[in-house]
């Protein structure tokens, strides 16, 4: 069941989160108690990239926009055991590898998609290139089949602070969401609907892990499965996500509930303390378009 949402207020000045900055306390990350969620959670106001949209610094010009949300760290707070153990197996049934979870955790795998993972692992195992190529349909194949038995067995991670009332926000101002991550497909939805978010991400749309190797990749995948016609912002938690809004042509808030801090951050064109703000800033962006001022008049 979809989790109810509660209204959230946005205005159109300078400030345009309100309430929505107040730091949430949630377990931490390496699953101690009582932590502040994210290294930037902190943040009492959004920062902004001056320039951004080449007007005021804090409201580029949105038309249509399509929201693509990253899953882990931002949709979805705490460590993905069953998907990192899925991952590692998964190479080791198909490569014939010992891979372990730890060779995930080494190779830095926060903002990488699912295929250059298995692909960095794989490296080290002293697995060619081309052998990796040619496998890796039958590794994501592999992955999913063993990933419904693995979630189980794990505590899941936590829906981010706001995350329902956040999304359901944007769906009621008119905007769409997918889902942009570095997850496979099916193991991404699974996450969703796990997670009672799945109601707010259809199939057939967005962009995964399994679609390229390369993040940088996914924006114009998402474009494309879109219709091409839509304004894009990208809300992700690592420079890695920022990245890739900007090889794709998009904008980017990034949201500090992940292992980055806003420094770390900073080239995004906004960077919130979490969903809800974030959420804020898209429609406050929006609402300084042409066509939301004329309704609005």
């Amino acid at each position: 069941m979809t989790p109810r949402p509660s209204p959230l207020t946005v205005t159109n000045g300078a400030d345009p989160v309100g309430s929505a900055l107040h730091p949430v306390r949630t377990p931490s990350l390496d699953g101690g108690g009582g932590g502040f969620l994210g290294r930037g959670s902190r943040l009492e106001a959004p920062r902004f990239r001056p320039g951004v949209g080449g007007g005021p610094p804090h409201l580029p010009i949105l038309g249509r926009v399509l929201a693509l949300l990253d899953i882990d760290g931002t949709l979805l707070i705490g460590r993905p055991h069953a998907h990192v153990e899925a991952l590692a197996a998964a190479a080791g049934d198909v490569f014939d590898v010992p891979a372990v979870p730890g060779d995930v955790v080494a190779i830095g795998p926060g903002g990488r998609t699912d295929r250059e993972i298995a692909r960095l692992i794989l490296r080290r195992h002293g697995v060619p290139d081309g052998r990796i190529t040619e496998g890796l349909p039958a590794w994501m194949a592999r992955a999913w089949e063993l990933y419904p038995a693995l979630a189980p067995l794990h505590p899941p991670p936590e829906v981010a602070p706001g995350a329902a009332d956040a999304l359901e926000a944007l769906r009621r101002d008119g905007v769409g969401l997918a889902l942009l991550t570095g997850n496979l497909e099916p193991i991404a939805h699974a996450k969703m609907e796990a997670a009672g978010l799945g109601d707010w991400f259809p199939h057939g749309r967005g962009a995964f892990g399994s679609d390229h190797d390369r993040r940088d990749a996914l924006v114009p995948i998402a474009r494309a499965r879109d219709g091409g016609d839509r304004d894009i912002v990208v809300v992700g938690d690592t420079p890695r996500d920022i990245a890739c809004a900007l090889a794709g042509g998009a904008r980017c808030v990034a949201v500090t509930t992940g292992q980055h801090g806003p420094d770390e951050l900073s080239a995004a064109d906004a960077v919130t303390a979490g969903l809800p703000a974030a959420a804020a800033v898209i429609l406050a962006w929006r609402a300084q378009s042409p066509a939301a001022r004329a309704a609005a008049s």
